[in-house]
């Protein structure tokens, strides 16, 4: 009878604190396909990226007229790792838009998750157009 009640205690406590429906059942979907075409920090990413590129290739063949040829390797590698790093930069500057504009979609919508579009087969709340606008 004491293990009963004990129990029976364990599991009102436990409804109580994570609800008895437990995690909310909506969830929104977004096309990704669609926020890279239309969200301008996309395209101002993409352009800030392609502008440093050129400026790096127009200074690595500088740096590279009258070297030898392993001088010519070391400067490549140089530039190479140049560039991978601004590409990084550039995909983690659109992945902190992104989660911070999926985040405010789903607390403004109370969504328990935003899941990609194209894994989903049916269903969800499509929240494309609003994570495009909050994107920064």
């Amino acid at each position: 009878m004491k293990k009963q009640l004990v129990a029976g205690l364990m599991v009102m406590v436990a409804m109580l604190s994570f609800g008895c429906s437990g995690r909310n059942a909506e969830f929104g979907v977004v096309d990704m396909k669609t926020v890279e075409s239309k969200a301008a920090i996309v395209q101002t990413v993409k352009e800030e990226v392609s502008t440093k590129g050129k400026a790096l290739q127009e200074e690595m063949e500088k740096e590279m007229a009258g070297k030898s040829q392993e001088e010519q390797k070391k400067i490549l590698e140089d530039k190479t790792a140049e560039m991978q790093l601004i590409q990084s930069e550039a995909q983690n500057k659109l992945k902190a838009s992104l989660d911070s504009a999926l985040t405010a979609v789903a607390k403004e919508k109370g969504l328990g998750a935003v899941l990609v579009k194209d894994a989903v087969p049916q269903g969800g709340v499509d929240v494309t157009d609003a994570v495009v606008e909050k994107m920064k």
